[in-house]
């Protein structure tokens, strides 16, 4: 069953051109992964500098294979190392409402 993972992270105003920096990475080696459907990036309106990320996997397997995967880990090491970034994930999964 198809997965959505929320990935947020508030980052200091002086630091986001390095965040988004990285990002791009991540921007270009996430599409090339098995599972891998689409994603937006989305960054907050108001004065907090929250980026927020939301992908769409096929199963929750193919996502949690990109998040153990060495290439993710060293890419969020360097997003890590950037003072006063924090990443916060979750994961959803559709809901039949009726």
């Amino acid at each position: 069953m198809a997965v959505k993972v929320l990935i947020k992270r508030t980052c200091p105003k002086d630091k986001e051109r390095e965040l988004f920096h990285i990002i791009k990475e991540i921007r270009r080696m996430v599409p090339l992964q098995p599972g891998y459907i689409s994603s937006e990036y989305l960054k907050s309106i108001g004065e907090k500098s929250e980026i927020a990320a939301i992908s769409s996997w096929y199963t929750l397997e193919d996502w949690q294979a990109w998040f153990e995967s060495d290439e993710r880990k060293e890419i969020q090491s360097k997003i890590d190392a950037i003072p006063g970034v924090e990443t916060e994930y979750s994961i959803f999964r559709y809901i039949k409402t009726r």
